[in-house]
């Protein structure tokens, strides 16, 4: 097994249980306890986790995983769920796009599959996306304002007065985690609210989140529940969270693998 496959699965488990041990980490990828630790303090080092005796632990909810981290997460759910998603788009929508890495997925998909849209986002790399070298149908507006190069998004009052200048058939959403008292909830405030503002603006809201964010807690509340219309991800929640996504009226669809 590569490296770096053993590493999307070791955060996979530590999402589910909170922390992970050397001894079971061996155990379970039939390596020596050495091999585990250099991954353990190679991923502590990349801020993904924190070492601590014996294991490591996830961290707490304050701060998210840098955006070129978090692309090499979940990757393959997160591109079921982006190619679930393009049958809700058809040619000639306009749509809002918010940063992110399931985002960002769901444009390059989009782009290849669906012409003629109009695409309003405060992600440059969404942008390049659509503009495909200049071979595209598509017109692109790219928010303008002050550029957060960690995240790949441009943030600020001049992003959100912008945003208020359109009315789109669409917003499809990333966001940093969901439960079901808060409902969507965010790491920035900054982030926050231009996904708040999108949302008024759009007449309809996609959440694309997978799995890894349900039953999860971030900094700051950016969306109720009751003010999305439908959720895309890749397994079923917790009994909690899909009575809250029923109570809110939500349609849950379930990404499942495109049949060739």
């Amino acid at each position: 097994m590569k490296r770096e496959k053993r590493f999307q699965l070791i955060l996979t488990q530590l999402d589910e249980q909170g922390r992970v041990s050397v001894d079971d980490l061996a155990v379970h990828f039939k390596v020596s306890p050495e091999t585990i630790r250099r991954d353990l303090s190679t991923l502590s080092e990349k801020g993904i986790l924190r070492k601590v005796y014996g294991g490591a632990v996830k961290f707490q909810s304050a701060q998210e995983n840098p955006f070129t981290l978090r692309a090499q997460q979940y990757a393959e759910q997160k591109t079921l769920i982006a190619q679930y998603a393009i049958r809700f788009v058809n040619s000639g929508d306009s749509l809002f796009l918010n940063a992110g890495t399931t985002t960002t997925i769901f444009a390059r998909e989009l782009a290849k599959q669906v012409e003629n849209l109009f695409v309003v986002t405060n992600s440059p790399q969404i942008a390049h996306e659509f503009w495909n070298d200049g071979q595209t149908n598509h017109k692109i507006y790219l928010l303008g304002g002050y550029y957060n190069g960690a995240e790949i998004e441009v943030l600020g009052l001049s992003v959100i007065t912008a945003i208020q200048q359109f009315r789109t058939d669409h917003v499809f959403l990333t966001v940093g985690a969901m439960n079901a008292v808060q409902g969507f909830m965010d790491y920035r405030i900054e982030t926050a609210e231009i996904n708040r503002i999108m949302v008024q603006q759009a007449q309809r809201t996609t959440v694309l989140i997978d799995s890894s964010k349900f039953d999860q807690t971030a900094l700051v509340s950016a969306i109720p529940l009751d003010a999305v219309d439908r959720v895309i991800t890749d397994l079923q929640p917790s009994d909690l969270l899909a009575k809250a996504l029923e109570e809110a009226d939500i349609q849950l669809h379930l990404a499942e693998p495109l049949v060739k």
